[in-house]
């Protein structure tokens, strides 16, 4: 318990730190949990016991506040309608609970639920046949008008056959358990909020994994992972993810008055996310393996600051409408349509990894669109936007097939090591934007092939040094570059081949001394010369080309 409340206390202070202001103000402590919701401890003597193998009857009422030891085996429903002041708590000790229709446990009303699995045991929750209740249609295995908390070291199954396997009305925290979760719709859905903060989620959904989904009001509709080991996968999984629209158009660039083209898919109209919230997603520890048809994470906001993530997408690692924050944690996003996207992406830190089928990191952002830009490409002539994408820390690597940092508007670099590589034979290349781009410190390494870098004669900040490399480097070469006292000052392992090196940033201005690896291969080892930094503006496969020769036509 003391672990537990120190990890909430300093999840406090992260989310007070990095979450947009109005929801930081609404996060606080109190609101975050209560002792019951984390407190699993519970004792025979003091409690209610229902032993579900002597029941009969289609239905079991729970009209007080209490705790309800459950046992045994039934065919039947858990109602909990107490007064709204009480709180009810339901310990399953071994259960399995099969409802004709409805939710295996509905709650009516009561203060709060609080579902308890004990030590132990396995559970299993399943429910029938969708009910109605006004306006809405109820179908989740275990469903909550209000409050919702899930705590203990027992496992519980659900299976949600109609829409949701756990559903709550108001709040829903869970702080422990062994978790299984099988829904035709979304399996863990909240509407206020989802508070993650220990146990272990393995989810398969045909919609989304979990997600929080009031949205009238900023300090609802959030969604919190502080903990716990989550496992999600979403409609059939990541599959194959879309393609570049340039790939699309058979190799041509996004020149000017240029048609996109996207393939549609099941994710195009059904929403198969894994953990995705209506304003604020905050990730500050836990492990999340990812396999989603749709985006990974997705919100209107989106902070990163800490966890470790696996991730596979046919759609964006991670998403925000708005504001992309990364400060910490472990990204390996292994397949996807787009990296990391946000109408401003600002990364910090973390040891982040993305390979994608377009762009890898992107600025461009507005609702869920995958960077669409009305069906127009982005050629000669587009005026820039304020989308902005800032690196001031941690180690990326993207792999690309569309562009590598891609922003609207403009990029800026101040730290970290940022290596790149993106095809460059559909018009794409490693860096992109449409206003400014300027490398002031950090490290920048790009691999590329065919000697063409979209963009990149018109960085500024940091002259850009060029290596030409003897042959093409197989796919995963290591690239490593040193400083004169043998200090490592940054690697990259690109994911495709390549025949062109190019660096930037703070440690390789002119005059520094630098060796260079390719593999085993020392690739440039001596100081830094002006005549290294000199780029030509040639046009395709030739040299270095400017904005100009690298789009249009």
């Amino acid at each position: 318990m003391k672990r537990l409340l120190c990890c909430l206390c300093a999840l406090f202070i992260a989310l007070s730190l990095l979450s947009p202001p109005a929801v930081a103000e609404e996060l606080n402590l109190s609101e975050l949990y209560k002792t019951k919701d984390v407190d699993a401890t519970w004792s025979a003597a003091s409690a209610t016991t229902v032993d579900l193998n002597a029941l009969g009857g289609a239905a079991v009422l729970i009209s007080a506040g209490g705790d309800y030891v459950l046992t045994g085996a039934w065919n039947g429903q858990i109602i909990v309608e107490a007064p709204e002041d009480q709180k009810v708590r339901l310990i399953l000790n071994g259960v399995t609970i099969a409802s004709p229709e409805g939710p295996a446990i509905y709650e009516k009303q009561a203060d709060k639920l609080i579902v308890t699995l004990a030590e132990g045991t396995v559970n299993t929750l399943t429910d029938g046949a969708a009910i109605g209740d006004g306006d809405d249609t109820i179908g989740a295995a275990l469903y909550a008008e209000d409050d919702l908390s899930i705590n203990g070291s027992g496992a519980l199954l659900l299976n949600g056959t109609q829409k949701h396997g756990i559903q709550s009305k108001a709040d829903l925290i869970i702080a422990g358990g062994d978790i299984t979760v099988t829904a035709q719709s979304d399996a863990v859905r909240g509407k206020n909020s989802v508070l993650v903060l220990d146990g272990s989620l393995r989810i398969t959904s045909q919609g989304d994994g979990i997600v929080a989904t009031r949205e009238d009001r900023e300090d609802k509709g959030w969604v919190v992972i502080a903990g716990g080991t989550i496992d999600i996968t979403t409609g059939s999984g990541a599959g194959t993810p879309k393609q570049s629209a340039n790939s699309q158009r058979g190799g041509m660039g996004r020149g000017w008055g240029q048609q996109t083209y996207y393939s549609t898919s099941a994710a195009d109209t059904v929403s198969q996310k894994g953990v995705k919230a209506a304003t604020t997603l905050t990730v500050v520890g836990g492990s999340l393996t990812l396999n989603c048809a749709d985006d990974g994470l997705h919100a209107v906001n989106v902070t990163v600051a800490g966890g470790t993530f696996s991730i596979l997408t046919g759609d964006d690692g991670m998403h925000a409408d708005e504001e992309m924050v990364v400060t910490s944690g472990v990204i390996d996003i292994a397949q996807c349509y787009e990296g990391i996207e946000g109408k401003n992406v600002t990364i910090a830190g973390g040891d982040i990894r993305v390979v994608a089928s377009d762009d890898g990191i992107n600025a461009a952002g507005g609702n869920d669109g995958s960077g669409l830009d009305g069906g127009w490409g982005r050629g000669w002539g587009e005026s820039a936007t304020n989308n902005l994408l800032t690196i001031s820390g941690g180690a990326l690597q993207v792999t690309a097939g569309g562009d590598g940092l891609d922003s609207n508007g403009s990029i800026l670099i101040t730290g970290g090591v940022t290596g790149v590589y993106a095809t460059t034979s559909t018009g794409e290349g490693a860096i992109d934007f449409n206003g400014t781009g300027v490398v002031e410190g950090g490290l920048l390494i790009i691999a590329s092939t065919n000697g063409t870098m979209q963009d990149t004669a018109s960085l500024t900040g940091s002259p850009l040094i060029s290596i030409p490399l003897t042959g093409t480097q197989a796919a995963s070469t290591l690239i490593q570059v040193y400083g004169a006292d043998g200090a490592l000052l940054g690697s990259f392992t690109p994911a495709s081949s390549f025949d062109t090196l190019v660096l930037a940033g703070s440690g390789v201005a002119v005059g520094n001394t630098i060796q260079v690896y390719c593999g085993q291969q020392n690739v440039f080892s001596g100081a830094i010369t002006s005549s290294m930094t000199s780029l030509s503006s040639g046009g395709y496969g030739g040299g270095f080309g400017t904005r100009m020769n690298r789009r249009g036509h």
